[in-house]
């Protein structure tokens, strides 16, 4: 990991607040805490543990989150943790997770920091950061049910991504003049097969939306025609990542997942979602892609400044905060609901009912949806920050 900040403008007038580098140098863990803000809540945010993050994009990461929090009014705070390890090594993934553990067990008993998982960390490695800590009791319950034996809370945020890609698609007139075929099923092309992308992929498929292309860290398929949602499932289940290379129909295309986007310009596709690492939308791919919207997954999936392009060439990047907060929206509520089906139902009815008031805001003000989205959460933050400087200032005059 390198500690040195690339880009400066990442630092503006919103955050982040602090920046905590956490070694121990006796097992090798480097880590970075970023606080993006605290003033609209408790600060939380995943823990990355790869084995090539860099500073930058944990800050970004990190103001996503606080742009998610504040797009849906939760009062908590942005930030982002990220481990620089090698997540498929568990014996150094378990100690460089026990050593973090120790180093922020003050941090989370405190109130400074709630951790959640992340790429390269599950549920249960932030079951093991609480029990390090003697805090258990302080880890998400877990609901116990399944679908399709994938347990329900690895589905949250990939539905919520559908939910909100379903809302985009039924309200396209008031985003773009683009021409859509709509004798056949919207087809959907999606990178990355873990936890999110198989919940996106059955989400898609009981929606009735057509998954055309796949990829994972060993490559990528596509077919016109439609994947096999089921089958693909099975042969996760047997093969992993390596699915893609089991996986057999007619017309099947294998690329380089690289190259998964790019099939957009040859094949009709009406959305594209980016479920993997930053960036994955750049000036690399831009000019090679066509599609309706981008619905992101992942988190920070545009390089800075693609917004611009991807609109000149009529493609909406829809924004990523907005769409992929299901998981969120799942803990706020998870003590309160009754069974996993009250969880669906309101993770639907918030990121549908945020996804219209986006599209909505963007087409009055004539903005693009992810400018209007960010200006919208950024406006909510502001509001917490003034309060924020007129307690210091009350404070600065007492004493």
């Amino acid at each position: 990991m390198s500690f040195n900040i690339e880009d400066y403008s990442l630092l503006d007038e919103y955050g982040p607040e602090k920046i905590i580098n956490i070694r121990n140098p006796s097992i090798g863990l480097n880590a970075v805490l970023v606080i993006d803000n605290s003033v609209y809540g408790i600060p939380a945010g995943g823990v990355r543990l790869l084995p090539d993050i860099e500073l930058d994009e944990v800050i970004r990461l990190a103001r996503a989150m606080t742009l998610k929090f504040c797009s849906y009014k939760m009062k908590v705070g942005g930030a982002k943790v990220g481990i620089w390890g090698d997540y498929s090594n568990k014996e150094q993934k378990n100690i460089l997770l026990t050593a973090f553990a120790k180093q922020i067990e003050t941090f989370i008993k405190n109130d400074f920091y709630y951790p959640g998982p992340d790429m390269g960390t599950d549920d249960d490695d932030l079951l093991k950061i609480f029990k390090v800590i003697g805090a258990p009791n302080l880890a998400p319950n877990k609901i116990g049910l399944f679908k399709l034996d994938v347990p329900v809370e690895e589905l949250f945020t990939g539905y919520g991504v559908v939910y909100c890609l379903e809302v985009i698609y039924n309200n396209l007139e008031k985003l773009t003049d683009k021409k859509r075929d709509t004798s056949k099923k919207p087809s959907v092309i999606l990178e990355g097969f873990g936890k999110v992308g198989t919940a996106v992929g059955m989400s898609l498929h009981e929606l009735g939306f057509n998954l055309t292309g796949l990829s994972t860290i060993k490559g990528a398929i596509f077919d016109e025609n439609g994947l096999d949602i089921e089958l693909l499932l099975n042969l996760k289940k047997k093969y992993g990542d390596e699915l893609v290379n089991h996986y057999e129909s007619t017309d099947l295309v294998k690329v380089e997942k690289e190259k998964l986007f790019e099939l957009s310009s040859e094949y009709q596709t009406d959305f594209i979602i980016p479920g993997a690492r930053p960036d994955a939308i750049n000036n690399k791919n831009v000019e090679k892609m066509d599609a309706i919207a981008i619905v992101p997954a992942a988190n920070i999936p545009y390089e800075k400044g693609i917004q611009y392009k991807l609109k000149e060439r009529e493609i909406i990047a829809f924004p990523d905060f907005i769409a992929n907060a299901g998981e969120i929206l799942a803990i706020w509520v998870n003590k309160v609901a009754k069974n996993a089906e009250e969880i669906f139902e309101f993770i639907k009815a918030k990121i549908s009912d945020k996804t219209f008031e986006i599209i909505q805001g963007a087409n009055e003000s004539g903005m693009t949806s992810y400018d209007f989205a960010v200006k919208d959460a950024l406006g909510e933050l502001k509001k917490k920050m003034k309060r924020n400087k007129k307690l210091l200032q009350k404070l600065n005059e007492r004493y």
